[in-house]
């Protein structure tokens, strides 16, 4: 076997030991109460197959300010896409595969932060998130836990690749109907479970309802012509009385 041979099996072997992603801990199992999120389902869709999504009722006014918490477990928190889904279906992608620069929002290419999820701990996003969610995980190392070990809780929305900008989104709607949380997995080896979400919504009260105006009768012409007809007979009529 010749040496240009061994040192190019060696790179290549390098590269694809460093290409793949180890699985810092065994699966999670689906549990009571929670949906377990497909793994490496996500493909930038929202249905089953794709993202695991719960349902939120809005109180209905109209939209000053929202934010969204979440409870859920996952490993390998880059793998993860967080979206928030109007009644209408405006969207706002909350966190899109944390500390990769995701080409698409698809699913496909790289992986991204290493960090968990923990159940129990809530995940809060806000526009006064004192952290990009993109950053979510970034100073620990990781199999360690987002919130639990670095205090770390509220996070601004970071859309990446996927649709919206912010919370601004949603202001000025109105929030009746039913608003979904969804979370996708677009990574393979690591899994968790979406335990569950609240919507915290800042509504003013819905505009008022305004009467219809009310409708002045007009008269035709020949309507005129008749009550002044009318008229004349009735002030003929006392001028005989009064004779």
């Amino acid at each position: 076997m010749s040496k240009k041979f061994l040192v190019f099996l060696m790179v290549f072997s390098s590269y694809a030991i460093a290409a793949s992603k180890p699985s810092v801990t065994p699966p999670m199992a689906p549990r009571g109460g929670a949906l377990a999120i497909p793994d490496d389902g996500y493909d930038g869709t929202t249905g089953a197959a794709s993202m695991a999504c719960l349902t939120v009722a809005g109180p209905g006014g109209t939209i000053n300010d929202m934010n969204v918490d979440i409870d859920l477990e996952h490993t390998w928190a880059g793998d993860l896409v967080i979206k928030v889904i109007a009644p209408d279906t405006t969207t706002l992608t909350l966190q899109s595969r944390a500390g990769f620069a995701e080409p698409a929002d698809d699913g496909t290419g790289g992986f991204g932060d290493s960090s968990d999820y923990q159940a129990g701990t809530i995940i809060n996003f806000a526009n006064s998130g004192a952290t990009s969610a993109e950053d979510a995980g970034s100073t620990i190392p990781g199999g360690d836990f987002i919130c639990a070990t670095d205090g770390l809780c509220s996070y601004s929305p970071a859309p990446g690749a996927g649709p919206g900008t912010d919370f601004t989104d949603f202001v000025g709607m109105d929030s009746t109907g039913n608003w979904q949380v969804c979370v996708g997995d677009s990574g393979g080896g690591d899994t968790g479970n979406f335990i569950s979400a609240a919507i915290n919504f800042d509504v003013g009260a819905p505009p008022p309802v305004l009467a219809a105006p009310t409708q002045v009768p007009s008269l035709s012409f020949y309507g005129i012509i008749l009550m002044m007809g009318l008229l004349i007979v009735m002030m003929v009529y006392r001028q005989k009385r009064r004779a």
